[in-house]
C-alpha cells in the first residue's frame, strides 16, 4: 500500500513539476514561494488589527497567530521532519525541474546516481504547514476572507512542488498539520480574549 502511495506521489510530482512547466509559472512560482515578498502587506494588515480598539477578540487573535505559526513551525521542523526523514525530490529522484533561490535560476537535475541522505528533509512542507495554519486561523476570525486565505495557501503549496522542493504529499501533510495546530489554539485564544474583555468591563464599571 505504501509503495502505491509513493508511486502516485512521484507521478503527481512529475505532472506538476515537469509536465506542468511553463515560462509564466517559472516567474510566478518563485515569487509566490518567497515569504519575504509579502512581509509589508502582512505587516500592515497585522498592525491594523492590533491598533483597532473595537474588537478585543480580533486584537488577541492578531497576537495569537504568531503563536500559531510558531507552533506549526516547531511541530513541522522539529518533530515531524526528523521523525519521517523523507528526502527532498532532488535528493531522491531524477530529472527534477529545480529552482535555485540563491542564483535565481532554473535547472533540470540529471539522472540520479545515488540517493543523497543526511540532507534537508521534506515531509511535511514547512511552507504548507505555516500557510495553512494561518489560513485556517484567519478563516475562523475573518470568515468572509476564507476564499482569499485558502487560495493563497493552495498557490503556495503548489509552488513548493513546482519549484522541485517538495512532493505533493509533503504539502498535503503540511496542510493537515497546520490546520490541526491552528484549531488547537482557537479555544485558548478565545478564553484569553474573554478574560481581557471581562477585566475591561469591570474597569469601565468602576469608572462609572
Amino acid at each position: 500500500m505504501l509503495d502505491l502511495v509513493i508511486k502516485f506521489d512521484t507521478w503527481l510530482f512529475y505532472l506538476i513539476n515537469r509536465d506542468g512547466q511553463n515560462k509564466f509559472f517559472d516567474v510566478v512560482m518563485p515569487f509566490v514561494s518567497n515569504e519575504k515578498n509579502f512581509l509589508i502587506p502582512i505587516g500592515v494588515f497585522w498592525l491594523a488589527i492590533v491598533l483597532q480598539k473595537k474588537n478585543i477578540r480580533l486584537k488577541v487573535a492578531a497576537f495569537a497567530i504568531l503563536a500559531v505559526i510558531g507552533l506549526s513551525e516547531f511541530v513541522c521542523s522539529d518533530l515531524l521532519k526528523p521523525t519521517f526523514g523523507r528526502l527532498r525530490p532532488y535528493h531522491s529522484i531524477s530529472m527534477v525541474h529545480l529552482y535555485d533561490r540563491m542564483t535565481k535560476t532554473w535547472e533540470t537535475t540529471g539522472q540520479l546516481e545515488k540517493i543523497v541522505k543526511g540532507r534537508s528533509q521534506s515531509l511535511p512542507s514547512a511552507h504548507a504547514t505555516n500557510i495553512f495554519a494561518a489560513a485556517c486561523f484567519l478563516t475562523i476570525y475573518f470568515p468572509k476572507g476564507w476564499p482569499l486565505f485558502y487560495f493563497i495557501a493552495l498557490i503556495v503549496g503548489y509552488s513548493r512542488v513546482y519549484l522541485g522542493m517538495h512532493f505533493p504529499m509533503d504539502v498535503v501533510a503540511g496542510a493537515v498539520t497546520g490546520t490541526i495546530c491552528a484549531l488547537a489554539l482557537v479555544k485558548p485564544t478565545d478564553k484569553i480574549a474573554a478574560l481581557i474583555a471581562g477585566y475591561k468591563d469591570k474597569q469601565d464599571g468602576k469608572r462609572k
